[in-house]
Order: C-alpha cells, then structure tokens, then sequence
C-alpha cells in the first residue's frame, strides 16, 4: 500500500478567514522557524510503513517544504499560490489556491461526485465546528518533541462524531491570528472540501485552542484499525529565513500544473462517453 504524502504542518479552519491575514501588519512569521517531520502509517494489520522526512521552513509569509529528491513546494501565502520547484527535471509550476481549488472541483465533477448543495454547505458553516478538549499526557510511543516539559496534549473530534484527532502542541513557539488565517485559506484550497472535518480544520481548530501554538505531533484514524501519525522530529527557531528557497532558480521550465491535464483528458473522455451514449445502436 502507498504511505500517503506529507503534508504542511499548520492547515486550518476555513477559507473565509483568511481575509483577517490582511488585517496583520508585518510579516506572517515574524519569527522564522523550521519543523522536519515524517509521517508514519499503521494499517492495523500488522503493516506499518514511514515516509521520508520532509523540512518545512517557515518565514515571512512562505512556507517552503524540502524533500529528500530536492524538489520543494513554495506556498506564498500573501499572494495566496502555490510553487513546485523539480530542479533535476529542470522544471517548475506555479498555481494560485483558487485555480487549485477550481481543478479540484472539476476533477470530481469528472468523476462524476456531486459537490455539495450550496444549502447543506450553509448549514455546515452555520454548525458547531470542531470541539478541542483537554486530553490526558499520554507518552506512550511520544516522540522527543511531544515529551518535552510544557507540551500540551489536546483532542479534537467532530461533535457527534466518535473517531477524533490527537494532537500535541509546543506553545514555545507561537502563529500569528494573521498566519492561523491565512493557514486556513491553504487548508481550504488543499482539501478541496470546506464543509467536511478533513485533517486540516481538525488541526487549525487545536492550534487555535492552543493560540497558535506549534503541533509537533498529530495522530488520527486511517480505518477501523489503522491510524496515520504524523512526527516532528526536529523544531528550530531560525536567525533568518533563507529567502533562495522561495526562489525558482534560473533557467526552469514552466509547465502546467499535474491536475491541468487529467482534469482536461478526464473532462473529454466523459463528454466523449456521453455522446456514445446518447446515440442510438445502428441497425
């Protein structure tokens, strides 16, 4: 089975609040850090698989995630877009959060899953959102960050719902109101879905709980059984944030960005199905 991909430490509540990043003055991140972590998958059957460890460097207002083949995706979160930097391919994309989240809705609709109806979506902003309790210290199989003195245990679930989300925080080191906000726009646009409990809200709702303390540990169910934990393994604060990685470097090739093409082969193959469809046999 494939170990899902890491994902941005930091991803939030809902894309309607990003609109208070705005109201920050000075940078996102004032205060540069950086998280390297991994993600470790139990499938409860006894298969358990660990990914590569990812870097995410925060400053200013980018987050910059390294990965061991030296690509790196740069998330602007001021102009609200996405970078992916392939300098062994020789090649880069850049994608802005509304186009991303625009291809996401045209890949489902290519699958043929229906959105939801705009009056269920009004409801489910209009519904209690995620609920964070204070959960007991729990070390078992902790990692270092998660053990350290002052890190806070917190669970955070849908109401009604049983299974929920384990989270630890490290309140050393602080988001911004400005950085939650705009964490959540990315959420919005990554998860493709506002009005479900994806990963992302679950997480934005504990940081907030937590006035924007770091997560250095999250763990959530896969399955029945199984469960998806992801591991920060190291936390540094930083003297300066290194601006060359939120550079492409010279001499790249633009392309498109992956999801443009599968959404237009998808888009074709279905409308192409359609009119087989409503010929009639010949005779």
């Amino acid at each position: 089975m494939r170990l899902l991909q890491p994902a941005l430490l930091g991803l939030a509540l809902a894309i309607s609040l990003a609109d208070t990043a705005g109201a920050q003055t000075g940078p996102l991140f004032p205060e540069p850090f950086r998280v390297e972590h991994h993600l470790v998958q139990d499938d409860g059957d006894g298969n358990r698989f660990t990914g590569e460890p990812v870097v995410d460097t925060y400053g200013g207002s980018w987050i910059v995630s390294q990965r061991p083949d030296g690509s790196r995706l740069i998330v602007d979160l001021e102009r609200r877009e996405m970078t992916e930097v392939r300098t062994a391919d020789g090649t880069y994309w850049t994608v802005s959060f509304d186009r991303f989240a625009e291809l996401q809705a045209r890949l489902r609709a290519a699958h043929g899953i229906p959105d939801a109806a705009p009056q269920k979506k009004a409801a489910a902003s209009a519904s209690t959102g995620p609920i964070v309790t204070e959960a007991p210290a729990d070390l078992r199989n902790a990692s270092a960050l998660a053990s350290k003195p002052g890190v806070r245990h917190l669970r955070v679930a849908r109401q009604g719902e049983g299974s929920a989300m384990d989270v630890w925080v490290d309140p050393s080191l602080r988001l911004t109101p400005g950085a939650l906000a705009a964490l959540d726009a990315l959420d919005a646009a990554t998860s493709g879905r506002r009005e479900d409990a994806s990963p992302g809200r679950l997480l934005g709702a504990a940081r907030l709980h937590a006035a924007g303390a770091i997560p250095v540990r999250t763990v959530r169910p896969l399955s029945s059984v199984g469960q998806i934990e992801d591991v920060a393994t190291r936390l540094d604060r930083l003297e300066r944030f290194p601006g060359e990685l939120a550079q492409v470097p010279e001499g790249l090739r633009r392309v498109p960005h992956p999801l443009e093409a599968t959404v237009r082969f998808l888009e074709e193959d279905r409308k192409l199905n359609a009119a087989m469809a409503a010929q009639p046999d010949a005779q």
